[in-house]
C-alpha cells in the first residue's frame, strides 16, 4: 500500500516564504507587522480614552453646539483612523493578504497627500489659517463651562502659555457666564487659568473685565493664546520640525514596504502559475 504524506500547514507556509525572490522580504514583512502592532495598540488606547470621556459626559452632549471643538470627539476620530490603517497593515503583512496591503498603502498614500496639501495651503493662506484658529478658539470659549474636557484643555493652554482668550483677555466676554451682563457669579471675570499668580484661587479672575487693561495686567495675562502659540512654536522650532518630519517619514516607509511586499507576493504567485 502506498504511504500517503501530508504537508504540515506551517511547512507549507515556510515553503512559500522560501520562494520569495529575496530573503529581505522576511525583514519587510515582520518590520511592517511589528510597527503596525505598536500603532494598533496606541490606537486602542486612544479609542478607550475617547469612549470613556464621551460616556462620562453623555448627558451634556445636547448642550454642546459643535462636536468639532470637543476633545473627546477629536480623539475618537483620530483613534478610528489609526485603528483602521494599522489593523490593515498588521493583518495584511501577517497573512500576506494583497487586498489589505493595497488598502493599507492607499490609506497611507492618501493621508500623506492630505498632509502635504494641508502644509502647502497652510503656508500660502497663513492669514486665513490664523482667522480659522481664532474662530475655533472663540467657539471653545463659548462652550467652556459646558464641557469639562474642553475646560481642561483651555485651562492647560492658558496656564502653560501664559495667555488669556484668543486674541486678548477681553474675548472671555463672549461667554454667557463671564459676560458682564450675566447674573452668574463669574460675571465680568475670566477663568482662574488666566491669573498670573501661581496660588490656586478659582476667583482670582473675577471682575477683571470691569477694570482697565493697565489694572488687569497686574492680575491676569492679557496677551491672547494665538500669540502665545506662535511664541511657543518659535521657541520649540527644532522639536516641532522633528515631529512634523517623523510622521511623513514613517508613513512613507510603511507605504514603500507595503508596495514591496505586495510586489513580492505577486511574483511568488506568478512563479507558481496562479
Amino acid at each position: 500500500m502506498r504511504r500517503s504524506t501530508r504537508v504540515h500547514p506551517m511547512r507549507s507556509q515556510d515553503n512559500r516564504l522560501n520562494s520569495y525572490p529575496e530573503k529581505s522580504t522576511y525583514c519587510v514583512k515582520y518590520f511592517m507587522f511589528f510597527m503596525n502592532v505598536v500603532f494598533w495598540i496606541v490606537s486602542c488606547l486612544i479609542l478607550a480614552i475617547a469612549v470613556y470621556a464621551m460616556l462620562e459626559k453623555q448627558a451634556i452632549y445636547g448642550q454642546i453646539s459643535r462636536l468639532t471643538t470637543d476633545p473627546a470627539a477629536i480623539l475618537l476620530g483620530v483613534g478610528i483612523v489609526m485603528f483602521v490603517i494599522s489593523f490593515a497593515g498588521c493583518l495584511g503583512a501577517l497573512r500576506e493578504n494583497i487586498c489589505l496591503l493595497r488598502l493599507y498603502s492607499f490609506l497611507l498614500g492618501f493621508m500623506l497627500l492630505l498632509e502635504i496639501t494641508a502644509a502647502i495651503l497652510g503656508y500660502v493662506y497663513s492669514e486665513k489659517v490664523k482667522t480659522e484658529m481664532h474662530n475655533a478658539f472663540t467657539k471653545m470659549i463659548d462652550n467652556y463651562l459646558d464641557d469639562p474636557d474642553l475646560q481642561l484643555v483651555i485651562d492647560t493652554v492658558q496656564k502653560e502659555l501664559k495667555c488669556c482668550g484668543s486674541e486678548k483677555y477681553t474675548d472671555w466676554e463672549r461667554n454667557v457666564y463671564y459676560n458682564c451682563s450675566s447674573p452668574a457669579v463669574e460675571s465680568c471675570g475670566v477663568p482662574y487659568s488666566c491669573c498670573i499668580s501661581d496660588e490656586v484661587n478659582s476667583q482670582c479672575g473675577f471682575g477683571v473685565l470691569a477694570i482697565t487693561e493697565s489694572e488687569a495686567e497686574n492680575i491676569v495675562y492679557t496677551q491672547g493664546c494665538l500669540k502665545g502659540v506662535e511664541a511657543w512654536f518659535r521657541g520649540n522650532l527644532i522639536l516641532m520640525s522633528s515631529i512634523a518630519a517623523c510622521l511623513p517619514v514613517l508613513q512613507l516607509i510603511g507605504f514603500c514596504f507595503a508596495r514591496r511586499l505586495t510586489g513580492d507576493i505577486n511574483d511568488v504567485l506568478a512563479m507558481q502559475g496562479r
